[in-house]
């Protein structure tokens, strides 16, 4: 039976990235994982922005407060949530349905209002909450996707996201930095820390007739 629990047994957050490069095969696999990632309504309200320039990698290490991660990696993903969510990013959805799937035109024209009336009781700032929540789920299927490829990561919040925005100029997509990840390879001298996780009958609860295995 195929698993990615040994993949995820192996990858821990790198602090410092060798000098290995990623191929463009393994990065585009990476990106290609975010695009394919689950998303609510499928709407996907967030890019993914890859940034490899050494000199640009040197400024958004300054944004994240001098974190070593970005002045070493190999590549750097800034997923960006949408800032303008409406019926807009609706449309935009449904016109690629229709397109990809031969489906005819307007034939779910009211499950297409429906979503729009369910963006339309958020607020703004519940919709970019929400829209950064699909940019996580995006996250978690690259970092699942690094470790099968044997390529480390390290995921961080921990950034300046107006000066973000501005270096990459993201405000003029109507985009804002929801988070980043750090990509590249750990030296092989490397010694990866014990992996520290709650014990199982403390962290899942079986609801019904089941048991929690000790």
């Amino acid at each position: 039976m195929n698993s990615i629990i040994p993949a995820l047994q192996w990858r821990y957050s790198l602090k410092q990235f060798s000098s290995r490069s990623i191929a463009p095969s393994h990065l585009e696999s990476l990106v290609e994982a975010a695009r394919l990632s689950a998303s609510s309504y499928g709407l996907q309200p967030y890019q993914v922005w890859v940034v490899e320039e050494r000199s640009l990698l040197a400024k958004l290490a300054e944004a994240a407060y001098g974190q070593e991660q970005l002045k070493s990696c190999s590549h750097l993903l800034v997923f960006a949530n949408e800032t303008s969510i409406g019926d807009s990013t609706v449309d935009d959805y449904f016109a690629r349905y229709y397109q990809q799937t031969n489906t005819t035109a307007e034939s779910l024209a009211g499950y297409a209002e429906h979503i729009k009336a369910a963006l339309r009781d958020k607020t703004q700032q519940q919709r970019l909450a929400w829209a950064e929540q699909q940019a996580y789920l995006g996250l978690g299927s690259v970092l699942c996707q690094a470790a099968v490829l044997g390529i480390d990561s390290c995921p961080m919040t921990g950034f300046e996201q107006a000066v973000v925005n501005q270096i990459l100029s993201l405000g003029k997509h109507n985009l804002s930095a929801s988070v980043i990840c750090a990509l590249g390879y750990r030296e092989a001298d490397a010694t990866p820390p014990s992996k520290v996780r709650k014990a199982k009958a403390e962290f899942v609860h079986y609801v019904g007739s089941l048991e929690v295995t000790k």
